[in-house]
């Protein structure tokens, strides 16, 4: 089986798990366009560009609303979609353990085009204000918007990656998360890195990937 997430070998016994139970759900995906329906496990999915979800989306925003709005605004309605789909997915599967939740996350999150997903050994998914995860997407979707059109950003631009990871991972463990990009490829970095933890911790947390501290 390929890969579809990179974690620290403490992590790899459930996240191997993970994969199996949702490579599996995948599996199921039925495309019917005669009648404009895709289904996987019997829930409906939809295809839509990585474009039009986000770069003409936030540039609409950005230029009705300002750039603050329109990006405070994607990442709420991505981490609402992250929890949303977290609940699911959790119901759906009989996932209580928060460990295996979170699992279920990165897995789900390459199966639906998002993102591959590396954390960091760095990482301390414990559900307590100690929470930390640090993570790397290779290859965001809207990251990539801005490779394909050669158009540098001067700020980070994965907002929808950074809000649903934040809000699957709330769901996962009783917390109120958040994650910040703290490196963007779309900025010229080398990488696109998050750093998700409490949201009273996040800025300290953040810093010390930022070089700050």
């Amino acid at each position: 089986m390929a890969r579809t997430v990179k974690v620290p070998p403490q992590f790899e016994a459930v996240f191997e798990q993970a994969e199996r139970t949702v490579g599996s759900f995948f599996d199921t995906m039925e495309r019917d366009p005669s009648r404009g329906v895709i289904n996987v496990g019997g829930e409906r999915y939809i295809l839509m560009r990585g474009e039009s979800i986000f770069r003409s989306l936030r540039d609409k925003m950005a230029s009705e609303f300002g750039a603050d709005v329109a990006a405070s605004f994607l990442y709420d309605l991505a981490k609402t979609v992250g929890r949303g789909d977290a609940e699911r997915f959790a119901s759906k599967l009989g996932l209580t353990d928060p460990i295996r939740r979170l699992a279920a996350g990165p897995v789900h999150f390459s199966h639906t085009g998002w993102a591959f997903v590396d954390i960091l050994p760095e990482s301390k998914p414990t559900p307590d204000d100690g929470y930390l995860l640090v993570y790397d997407h290779p290859n965001t979707f809207e990251s990539a918007t801005y490779l394909l059109d050669k158009r540098p950003s001067g700020e980070p631009v994965c907002l929808f990656s950074a809000g649903y990871s934040a809000g699957w991972c709330s769901f996962s463990f009783g917390l109120d998360l958040d994650a910040r990009e703290v490196s963007c490829i779309a900025c010229g970095d080398a990488r696109c890195r998050f750093v998700m933890a409490p949201a009273k911790r996040l800025q300290s947390q953040a810093e010390r990937y930022l070089g700050r501290v």
